[in-house]
């Protein structure tokens, strides 16, 4: 059987794999033929492009609407996802979530509470690990704990968790949807195929979600820090349980190491999720020891009194707004990176008022300053590196502050993701650790 994986990062050549593995004859895509126009693909010899394929798997970057994929579903040969390849294909029971914001810091608590148990955990999808490099690995009673993008909940068919979670929706990724409807719909699909034996887990804290819950079969539970609810709920600073049939405090989280309200957010997600899937109330109070996932509001190091946060998954405005109302300390922030579709006048009208200076650079550096002298933000200045950026802050940051990375923008204008943006961040506050003149021009600020 002919397949072809359309797409050459971590997903595709894990999908290519997987189908050689399997004995498929497999190839990748020609990327020429891919970033044809629709009119230059018209004039291509397109019964030759798809003589003798079965189907085809894309990888979650690429888009569906693709000249080379949108005759491939004329010719309705069959075309499936990355993570719906593995799914199919793996045993045992499956949590998976999405949201807009806080899937890997959610999925990362989950694969932690779970991770002491009996049963094997597999942790994958978005968080950068291919469903495909694992599903064989799975057996019966097992779990695959997968974080789910929109680009990936697009096209899927056939996947089908016993326990989906949505976390909250904002407003991201127009430049692929074109629609909040469109965005909306895709994240909704992680529903798609369950029964009424699984679970379909809700933000009720979110009103953009809570507008447009998914029909469902599932038995739908609710989580928040706010109300209480039937699923698991904040009280007096400790987590409870409740249904038709019980009311029970689960744990305290008296010295939960996370930071942010949102975070209490995704551990009230996280222990619902848990508690559903194993009944136990023992291995939950572990969430409390659980530090920062990298890149998300990760501490890297103090220097002369300035704290240097490590945010760079903050790819969106809704989660720049977010980690900054984390903090109560004076913060000098970080903005700027590839386009999403998307103006910035939500983030200035949100920012709290202890932002006192930001450093923005990259693609959308002029779009970023435009809301900002809009909205009478001044204390901005505009740069051609992140490097320079952050020296920029250290000079003028004050003892007790904060430097605080959170572009509000996905990485491509300059890195090849958020990973190496941030890691590029944690170097460079490396080498300001061990510059003794900078100390000094730090210290010298009024």
């Amino acid at each position: 059987m002919e397949a072809l994986v359309v797409g050459q990062g971590k997903s595709g050549r894990s999908a290519y794999d997987y189908l050689y593995k399997h004995n498929y004859n497999v190839k990748f895509a020609d990327e020429k033929i891919l970033n044809l126009s629709k009119e230059d693909f018209e004039k291509q010899d397109k019964d030759r492009l798809f003589e003798g394929l079965s189907f085809i798997v894309t990888s979650p970057g690429v888009s569906l609407d693709l000249p080379f994929l949108v005759e491939a579903k004329k010719r309705k040969i069959k075309i499936v996802g990355e993570l719906e390849l593995g799914a199919r294909n793996l045993k045992g029971d499956i949590i998976a979530v999405t949201g807009t914001n806080g899937k890997t810091t959610t999925v990362s608590i989950i694969n932690y509470l779970l991770k002491n148990q009996e049963r094997r955990v597999f942790l994958g999808g978005n968080i950068g690990v291919p469903v495909t490099s694992f599903c064989d690995n799975l057996s019966d009673g097992d779990i695959a704990v997968l974080e789910c993008s929109s680009y990936q909940l697009e096209s899927v068919k056939d996947f089908h968790a016993h326990i989906a979670c949505i976390l909250n929706f904002s407003v991201d990724h127009l430049a692929r949807h074109k629609t909040l409807k469109k965005y909306i719909w895709c994240k909704n699909r992680i529903t798609r195929n369950q029964t009424e034996n699984d679970y379909l887990l809700i933000n009720y804290d979110n009103s953009l979600l809570m507008k447009n819950i998914p029909k469902t079969k599932a038995k739908i539970f609710y989580f928040s820090t706010k109300s209480q609810v039937d699923g698991c709920y904040l009280s007096r600073g400790c987590i409870y349980f409740k249904d038709n049939k019980t009311h029970e405090k689960l744990l305290s989280l008296k010295n939960l190491k996370l930071v942010g309200e949102h975070n209490i957010s995704n551990v009230l997600a996280s222990v619902l999720a848990v508690y559903l899937q194993t009944r136990r109330k023992d291995i939950l109070q572990d969430v409390v020891n659980f530090n920062s996932v990298e890149h998300r509001i990760e501490y890297v190091k103090t220097i002369n009194g300035v704290a240097f946060y490590n945010d760079s998954k903050a790819t969106n405005i809704d989660s720049t707004v977010v980690a900054t109302k984390s903090f109560k300390c004076e913060i000098n922030l970080i903005l700027g990176g590839s386009d999403k579709g998307y103006d910035f006048d939500e983030l200035f009208k949100n920012l709290p008022k202890n932002v006192k200076n930001i450093a923005i650079f990259g693609e959308t550096k002029h779009k970023i300053a435009f809301s900002a002298k809009k909205f009478g933000f001044d204390s901005y200045q505009i740069y051609n590196t992140l490097k320079e950026s952050v020296l920029s802050l250290f000079r003028v940051a004050h003892k007790n502050s904060i430097v605080l990375l959170s572009p509000a923008c996905a990485s491509f204008d300059y890195f090849s993701n958020f990973e190496e943006r941030g890691n590029v961040f944690k170097k460079i506050v490396g080498e300001i650790a061990l510059d003794e003149n900078l100390h000094l021009e730090n210290s010298k600020k009024s």
